[in-house]
Order: C-alpha cells, then sequence, then structure tokens
C-alpha cells in the first residue's frame, strides 16, 4: 500500500520500506479466562495461558484492578533517535481500577512478551490512560477475560529500523487450527491510513465481513463526531472494529500527550499510523 500524501504524517529516523501492512493469516478462537492476583501482569498472564496451549492471543479485559497500576503516556522523542517516546513512570498509589484494556500478547526472544493499551482510574478517581508496564503492574484481584487465542501465526518482536524500535510483528507459527475462525494477524507501518490497511488485509485474505481487535498509535485522530485529536504521538485500543462488505469501521479510546483521552467512532480514510499498530481481523 502507498502512503497518501493528503494525510498527516510524521518522520521516523528510518527509511519507509514496503509493504506497508505485514499480515499473517492465521486461526482464532474465543475463550474467557481468569489471571491469578499477586503477579506481575505479564507473569500471570503467561502462566495462565500457558495451561491453555496458547503462545500467542489478543486480549480484551473488562473491570478488575490493579496493585501497584503502573504505567507510561506517549510524548515527544527527547532525541533524533525516535519520532516519539514514552512520558516518565506513573506509580500512582493505592488499587487502580481496570476500566478496559486491550493486549498483545506474543514473545520477545522466546519469551513471553505483552504489549498492552488500556484506561483506569486511580485509587482517588482520577481517569487516565496510557501503556501498561506489565512487568511491573499487578492485578489486585482474579481478572477474567475475553481471549482470542491464535494458530498459525504469533506476533514476535523485533528490531524495526524504519521506527526504531522493537515491534511486535506477525510472523507464521505451525498450522492454523481446524475449525476454529479464519483470521489475519497484521501490523500497519507508519503514516498508513489505519482503515485502509485493515481493508487491504482483509481483501488480501478473502475476508469481507469480520471484527477487528487490537491497539496502535496514530497521528493526530479525526472522528465521525466532527471532533480531532491533534496530537502526533498517541496509544490506542479499539473498543470495537469491524468490517462488512469489506469496508472497515473502528470505534477506538486514545489518548494523546498531555493525558486526554479522546473515544468513538473514526472517520474512515483520514488516520494514520504513527508508530505500528497490532491488530487481529476475525472473519464472522
Amino acid at each position: 500500500m502507498s502512503e497518501d500524501v493528503n494525510l498527516r504524517s510524521i518522520t521516523h529516523p528510518g527509511q519507509p520500506v514496503a509493504p506497508r501492512v505485514l499480515a499473517e493469516p492465521c486461526s482464532a478462537r474465543a475463550l474467557r479466562v481468569t489471571f491469578q492476583s499477586g503477579l506481575p501482569v505479564l507473569e500471570a498472564v503467561a502462566k495462565a495461558l500457558r495451561e491453555h496451549g496458547i503462545d500467542g492471543a489478543l486480549i480484551e479485559i473488562e473491570g478488575g484492578s490493579f496493585n501497584p497500576l503502573v504505567y507510561v503516556m506517549p510524548a515527544p522523542s527527547l532525541d533524533a533517535e525516535h519520532a516519539a517516546w514514552y512520558s516518565d513512570m506513573h506509580r500512582p498509589e493505592g488499587v487502580g481500577l481496570n476500566e478496559r484494556l486491550v493486549m498483545s500478547f506474543g514473545r520477545r526472544q522466546g519469551q513471553p512478551f505483552i504489549h498492552c493499551h488500556g484506561i483506569w482510574l486511580h485509587a482517588d478517581g482520577f481517569r487516565a490512560a496510557g501503556h501498561l508496564i506489565p512487568h511491573e503492574a499487578m492485578f489486585a484481584e482474579p481478572v477474567a477475560a475475553t481471549v482470542y487465542a491464535l494458530s498459525g501465526a504469533v506476533l514476535d518482536q523485533q528490531q524495526d529500523a524504519e521506527t526504531n524500535f522493537p515491534l511486535l510483528t506477525p510472523v507464521p507459527d505451525g498450522s492454523a487450527r481446524d475449525g476454529d475462525n479464519r483470521a489475519v494477524l497484521l501490523r500497519i507501518k507508519p503514516n498508513t491510513e489505519i482503515s485502509a490497511g485493515v481493508e487491504q488485509a482483509a481483501q488480501a485474505h478473502g475476508i469481507t465481513d469480520a471484527t477487528v481487535h487490537g491497539i496502535g498509535s496514530l497521528v493526530g485522530c479525526d472522528f465521525v463526531d466532527g471532533s480531532h485529536m491533534a496530537s502526533f504521538a498517541s496509544e490506542l485500543f479499539i473498543r470495537d472494529g469491524r468490517i462488512a462488505d469489506g469496508r472497515a469501521t473502528l470505534d477506538i479510546a486514545i489518548v494523546d500527550v498531555d493525558g486526554t483521552i479522546f473515544e468513538g467512532a473514526i472517520t474512515r480514510g483520514s488516520n494514520p499510523v504513527c508508530v505500528t499498530c497490532e491488530l487481529l481481523i476475525i472473519e464472522r
């Protein structure tokens, strides 16, 4: 997919390389899994999924709590090595309540790895959003999750020369399980319009009706209701994503560099990716 010069854009330190959407066919099955409290989130999730024989997944959680809650927000980069960066660590005191979050569960150097964006409430009621630090944050209670278990592909963290970030990237992983839903695991690269990237991946794999799940970042964001997020760096998760007759509609939550949270359906055709979008398309 070529980049649309009329879109907002961000300049990364490396050169863009085609293709702009990396996609791997796979299969997905949904199941409910409970994660143990008192362990770092990464350890709790990896333990539970290992017991189910799951190596890769997209995970959605509503409710539950953290103690401690540890996260960062998007921020400008302090040097020329990256186009965007992260804020200082936030460690609010007390129990933090999870409102909603989405996790990519894959691997880094052969070990379990999580990339997670969400919205949560500090103990004092302050509503915040960002990028969870899964090796430090802990669930304060057993937490039930919807897990979309993958077979045939997995997200593997690889160094990306364009952004100079290590990014979860879809790679083949064995054979897709018979009887599960057909799916596509994808990474959309910078300055590629998110809805167009989703539609291209679905079309290339013969999928016209599907649900869409995942996380990522955008260079600004235009919403169907006319509102606009101006921030060049952001963290998002999909609240409700669908493809109908080949056309994508995405409803997201996204936080900017000031910590302002924007929510709602986004316009199709005007929202370019900032660093990455890790998404899962599941055929209906």
